[in-house]
């Protein structure tokens, strides 16, 4: 499945909800359960029920676990097959894609750990004179960083420079998407707590990052800006994914492919990453981990530079398109 979190407008304000895409449109998810469920329960029952079964939050629904997910596709097929457009009480139940505005897939995750999986990118910032390296061999560390949860964004989003910056640079990752979570997972039980995968976006002000590492505590104004972490379009469920290492990653510019690369060079699997941040700590519903960018997936890494009203396009097979405009000064 490809879900989302999306907005749409309604007479009192936008109205945020979760949505699975359907060849006949965006179903929204809670009132498709409802309307399946009115074919046996009282209007005002199912509504409730639907809303504890398939919430229209998205942590409450990752919290809800591989069941809620049985259920969405339960009233999808039931509800899409019937032709059904609204519930008793009038939700509506299918959005055409221009009609809403999509969200980042988890608008507010508990956390967000920001990963390396990739030697080559270290080095290629390190050349570059970044505070950066490798672990040695043999070490069971998995080094990363926490981004800020508050910052994240999606897709269509504009990129800004903050005003205490002069270098905007975009970092091509791939995000594995907690479900049930959990603490001192082992690999095993890790994959299996994954409920699926986006694009991320790791938006890098990079001469302040360049600046700040030197102190050796990683980044912080560097990468902390609002819509530094866009994510999107939409989060594909593990099962529809299938081995995350045996994706096609590229970087676009306006309409030019600027690199690409694969995920099966990546150092470790997202399992191993959620073992190991889940040693001693409870990870929760939603809790975001990224890739880190693959060697060439940034302007950096290829000597390159963006600038005002270039549109930057993230691909990834399976996972979709995340476009995002850089804003004019």
């Amino acid at each position: 499945m490809r879900l989302c979190s999306f907005s749409v407008a309604t007479p009192i304000g936008p109205l945020c909800r979760i949505g699975l895409d359907t060849p006949q449109g965006i179903l929204d998810a809670t009132a498709g359960r409802a309307a399946m469920l009115e074919r046996r329960l009282p209007a005002a029952a199912a509504r409730r029920i639907a809303e504890a079964e398939v919430p229209p939050d998205m942590l409450a629904f990752l919290g809800t676990g591989p069941l809620a997910m049985e259920w969405l596709a339960e009233a999808a097929k039931v509800v899409l097959a019937a032709g059904d457009t609204a519930t008793a009480d009038g939700q509506r139940l299918l959005h055409r894609p221009e009609d809403v505005t999509l969200l980042a897939p988890v608008p507010r995750p508990p956390g967000v750990a920001c990963f390396v999986t990739w030697k080559a990118h270290i080095e290629e910032a390190a050349a570059k004179g970044f505070a950066l390296k490798w672990p040695e061999p043999g070490s069971e560390i998995r080094p990363y960083y926490k981004a800020n949860p508050d910052a994240v964004a999606g897709p269509g989003t504009p990129l800004r420079m903050p005003g205490y910056a002069t270098a905007l640079d975009v970092e091509c990752e791939m995000a594995a998407i907690v479900g049930l979570g959990g603490r001192d997972l082992s690999v095993e039980q890790a994959g299996r707590a994954i409920a699926g995968y986006c694009i991320f976006n790791d938006v890098s002000i990079r001469d302040i990052q360049k600046r700040e590492m030197e102190f050796g505590l990683g980044p912080t104004k560097g990468k902390d800006q609002d819509a530094g972490n866009i994510l999107g379009p939409w989060l594909v469920t593990a099962g529809e994914v299938g081995d995350p290492r045996s994706l096609r990653m590229s970087l676009h510019v306006n309409g030019e492919e600027w690199s690409a690369y694969d995920t099966a060079r990546m150092e470790w699997t997202f399992a191993e990453l959620l073992a190991y941040l889940s040693r001693g700590q409870t990870v929760r519903p939603g809790q975001v981990l990224t890739s880190g960018s693959y060697p060439g997936g940034s302007a950096m890494d290829l000597g390159r530079s963006l600038k005002s009203g270039d549109v930057v396009e993230l691909r990834i097979d399976r996972l979709g398109s995340l476009v995002n405009p850089i804003a004019s000064a």
